[in-house]
């Protein structure tokens, strides 16, 4: 049986391309504010007139980092490799300094202040960027684009891809072995992970990324943009709405799912030695259980596994059954494209699922994704022998499905 997996999140969707995205703050790598800044939103209150008239330009008051003890060579070594990661020179290398000093280390200052900084104003950075590049999306929709950017999860993984931690002083004891487990498990991931992998983050990591923020922010003289240019492309890949799209938080998605069908769901946790299992449970029927050393890594799975197990309850959560035998609509691609534009909805994306057998006898799936404004529609095809002829089986089967359920 063919499954139609209808949306169980409301989300909507910006079809802007990646390069209009990346400019919708500043323009990357220059010193031109684009056209919209006027004035330039950030901490300085600038004004601009063809006449003499002076700028007026306020300044947070500088902060003195004036320390007495001097930078170990290998610290001087640090600073040096984190500025080339940066691409940015910094006018007062003490800030950098205290960035890579976790407070364990007794014999300097701590980043703990700049983390304070770095937390809030990587926020209001990426408040600018989701606010311009999403100009359609509700304040919720944004704040959702902005957390997963700006979580622990998501930075820890920006200083594992970096590197940043090994140029960290501390001492704290397996502290690095615990970085090093996380860094291997992050390096197996073959997509973005907007909602937590097979460890939980570190916190560690994230806080070195605020930390190097807050220590630009600081010494561009707490100039946002400024901040931005050097720092958007370290936080690369950007977790997008198609991103979140398509990985629903599964917890709010299992929720949601539940809801909708007036059933009752409840998280249960027991430890089990030094595990923690966590086990989801539907009107009192358990559905799904894990474990894991992290609480709430073990949540997490049980409901992702949950959410497998549910999602053949067709008559349950939203999932149209459609008979197996062989379904074909001539010009079905041109025919949903030409029905997502009369629906306003983005053009449907088709990704090849399998590719089966010897190169004289090869045989294609391929799915159809369409995002709307209540979720992700989806749904996959029948085999077949050329990946054109694929993709029209699964908009065939789309444009079926659409037609059994509510939304035509």
């Amino acid at each position: 049986m063919k499954q139609f997996f209808a949306p169980t999140s409301s989300t909507v969707n910006d079809d802007r391309s990646s390069a209009a995205l990346l400019n919708c703050f500043i323009t990357p790598k220059t010193e031109t504010f684009v056209d919209f800044y006027s004035p330039p939103m950030y901490f300085n209150n600038i004004t601009s007139s063809s006449s003499a008239a002076a700028s007026k330009v306020f300044h947070a008051p500088p902060i003195s980092y004036c320390h007495s003890s001097a930078s170990s060579p290998s610290m001087e070594a640090s600073v040096a490799a984190v500025e080339r990661i940066l691409g940015y020179s910094f006018e007062t290398k003490r800030l950098l300094e205290d960035a890579l000093t976790h407070s364990s280390f007794l014999d300097s200052s701590s980043y703990e202040r700049l983390e304070f900084v770095g937390d809030a104003v990587l926020g209001l950075a990426f408040t600018n960027y989701v606010f311009l590049a999403y100009p359609k999306l509700d304040p919720g929709q944004l704040s959702l684009i902005r957390s997963a950017n700006i979580s622990t999860e998501k930075l820890a993984r920006v200083a594992v891809k970096h590197r940043l931690f090994q140029f960290v002083r501390h001492n704290v004891a397996g502290l690095e072995q615990k970085i090093k487990e996380f860094a291997e498990l992050v390096s197996q991931e073959d997509q973005i992970v907007a909602h937590g992998g097979l460890m939980k983050a570190p916190k560690v990591l994230a806080d070195i990324v605020e930390s190097v923020a807050a220590a630009v922010f600081v010494d561009v003289k707490f100039d946002l943009v400024k901040l931005w240019m050097i720092f958007r492309d370290l936080l690369e890949p950007i977790v997008t709405l198609e991103d979140l799209q398509q990985q629903p938080q599964p917890v709010t998605l299992l929720f949601e799912m539940c809801q909708k069908q007036g059933k009752q769901i409840e998280i249960r946790h027991y430890k089990s030695g030094e595990k923690t299992i966590a086990s989801v449970y539907v009107n009192g029927e358990l559905i799904a259980s894990d474990s894991s050393d992290q609480k709430d890594i073990a949540k997490l799975n049980a409901v992702r596994r949950a959410l497998r197990k549910l999602s053949n309850d067709v008559n349950s959560f939203g999932i149209y059954e459609i008979d197996d035998e062989p379904f074909h609509i001539e010009g079905a691609k041109q025919k949903l494209l030409e029905l997502c534009g009369k629906k306003k909805w983005p053009k449907p994306i088709y990704v090849l699922e399998k590719d089966e057998g010897p190169p004289h006898e090869k045989k294609f799936t391929s799915a159809v994704k369409i995002p709307t404004e209540d979720g992700i529609l989806y749904i996959s095809g029948d085999k077949r022998s050329r990946v054109k002829e694929a993709e029209n089986s699964a908009a065939s089967y789309m444009i079926r499905a659409l037609q059994e359920s509510v939304y035509l």
